[in-house]
């Protein structure tokens, strides 16, 4: 620098060293605060990525009330509204009804009507790659490092409408086990949208199934001690002074598939007095190594109530509390593990 500041005087090398020295103290903190803007925007970017914003086929359950019903369907879009008012939902992602309408379109299956040639075409036929991409992503972040299971079950926009509930028409699948089986699970739930038993019971409701499109719940499974349904107005004589609790060992598909006679609780909303009548619990189902089996119970649990007195009325408060919720009666989904209450489905009761 000196050689070629040899020409100035004193005073001008000074005055141009100053302002290489300011010049070079501008362009330090311009690429210092570039620096740390492009940090903040890492940031920023990982908090989406572990917040759930959807992607195009994905959306955590956390940030799923924020979507339309015909995205993500009324079973994930209740859950979410539920998990935002702090109950306990075994957390989870949706995949959302575009990747069924992708997947379709892909392999050229929308127009097929025949049922048996559709069944065989989609066990046979992969999930596109950018599909599978981001479904593999949302199971990375719900199972960690944990590897725990999930359950997969339909969440179609016709569920839970006003003139039909489609309730127990479409597949469940519980204890999915690895990826390669969560891939099935979602394909035999997409396949149940198109069953002939979906489509006569669509058919008695006048409704057209091509106006209701399905997505997919990917939810931790809850290995239950004890699940059941509830009912925040007595379903047979419609009272809606009642709460009304069926609950038997094991994983809920025992009672809502109609395999056991439950036990029975009646509770009075407002004076809390409890009814209730034992079930014989004839089996339970519980996770296998794959999926799940059915067990007889024991003599035990066939003569003693699965709930105490202490259970139900905790339950029938809860449900209380969701139904001031709704503003109108609704039917609940519950697993309990280890003394936990879990909220596993919840809808109005329709006509």
């Amino acid at each position: 620098m000196d050689e070629w500041l040899g020409f100035l005087s004193n005073k001008e090398k000074m005055m141009t060293c100053s302002a290489i020295r300011t010049r070079h103290a501008f362009h330090c903190k311009f690429w210092l605060k570039l620096h740390v803007f492009c940090v903040k925007v890492v940031l920023i970017h990982v908090q989406i990525h572990h917040k759930g914003v959807p992607g195009l086929y994905t959306v955590s359950l956390e940030a799923a009330f924020r979507e339309q019903k015909d995205r993500i369907g009324s079973k994930a879009l209740q859950l979410s509204r539920l998990m935002r008012e702090h109950f306990y939902i075994p957390d989870g992602f949706v995949i959302t009804a575009e990747a069924l309408a992708h997947f379709l379109d892909v392999h050229r299956m929308a127009n097929s009507a025949d049922f048996q040639d559709r069944t065989e075409r989609f066990l046979q036929t992969a999930i596109p790659d950018e599909i599978r991409a981001e479904i593999a992503a949302a199971y990375r972040r719900l199972t960690g490092s944990t590897g725990c299971s999930v359950a997969v079950r339909s969440s179609a926009s016709a569920e839970d409408l006003q003139e039909a509930s489609f309730a127990g028409q479409y597949e469940t699948i519980l204890h999915v086990t690895d990826f390669d089986h969560l891939l099935s699970a979602i394909k035999r739930c997409w396949l149940s949208l198109f069953s002939d038993q979906v489509a006569h019971y669509a058919a008695t409701k006048q409704l057209s199934l091509t106006n209701f499109p399905m997505g997919i719940l990917v939810q931790q499974m809850i290995a239950a001690d004890v699940s059941g349904v509830v009912f925040t107005m007595n379903p047979v004589t419609g009272s809606a002074n009642e709460i009304i609790i069926n609950a038997s060992y094991g994983l809920g598909e025992s009672i809502v598939s109609g395999l056991v006679t439950p036990d029975s609780f009646t509770v009075h909303k407002h004076t809390e007095q409890l009814t209730k009548e034992l079930g014989p619990k004839e089996l339970k189902i519980v996770p296998a190594v794959r999926e799940t089996r059915e067990m007889e119970t024991t003599e035990s649990e066939q003569t003693q109530f699965c709930l105490d007195d202490t259970a139900v009325l905790a339950i029938a408060r809860e449900a209380q509390r969701i139904e001031i919720l709704y503003q109108q009666p609704v039917d609940i989904e519950f697993a309990i593990k280890e003394e936990q209450l879990y909220l596993l489905q919840v809808r109005p009761i329709t006509t």
